[in-house]
């Protein structure tokens, strides 16, 4: 008898080919940034040759706070055999009663998470419930760790580590650019490289 086919391979293999396109854009733009004055006040290292570089990769498996609460709302008002949501004010209306949501300090929490609800809306409709779910099918940082020789060959840097971006002592590897970190949080699906000299 046959195995059954692991169906997280394919999601995997795209993730870390997005991943990488990713690190790669921002280790450009990172270098780019460095060679010119940086006036907007975070710290910036500044970096000269990528084979002296080293690159911590920060994941964050699981959504959370705000974006957990978005999910389990639009999990409970998506109906899987037709792949509809209920209407746009049902789900506004529970949002607006999350306790999460209303402690949230935005002037408009509703404006604020709108732009994350329509794009997970859309997945699900494309794709499935899955789409909904709080972690991605298999283990991010698993896939990276796996990976971490084509990830230094395609980065051209020659130290890798792949850190929890929950996990305190891994986020004080960062020093002064955990800054980056705030900037663009890691999220399922989108880890946050930063990239250090040697």
């Amino acid at each position: 008898m046959a195995e059954l086919p692991d169906l997280t391979l394919e999601p995997s293999i795209k993730y870390l080919r997005d991943s990488i396109v990713l690190m790669r854009k921002l280790l450009s733009k990172q270098i780019f940034n460095s060679k010119r004055a940086n006036n907007k006040g975070a710290p910036v290292t500044p970096l000269t040759e990528k084979n002296q570089l080293k690159c911590l990769i920060y994941v964050n498996e699981q959504y959370d706070g705000w974006k957990e609460e978005c999910l389990r709302i639009l999990q409970s008002k998506f109906d899987a055999e037709t792949h509809t949501f209920a209407p746009e004010n049902e789900i506004l209306e529970a949002l607006q009663r999350s306790a999460i949501v209303q402690a949230l300090n935005f002037q408009n929490p509703l404006k604020f998470c709108r732009p994350f609800l329509s794009f997970k809306k859309d997945e699900a409709i494309a794709h499935g419930v899955q789409a909904l779910d709080l972690k991605l099918p298999f283990g991010e940082m698993e896939v990276l760790q796996e990976n971490l020789d084509l990830i230094k060959m395609e980065l051209g840097v020659e130290h890798v580590e792949v850190l929890s971006a929950i996990d305190l002592d891994d986020l004080a590897k960062a020093g002064p650019l955990v800054s980056l970190l705030n900037q663009s949080p890691p999220s399922p699906g989108y880890p946050t490289p930063v990239f250090l000299s040697r």
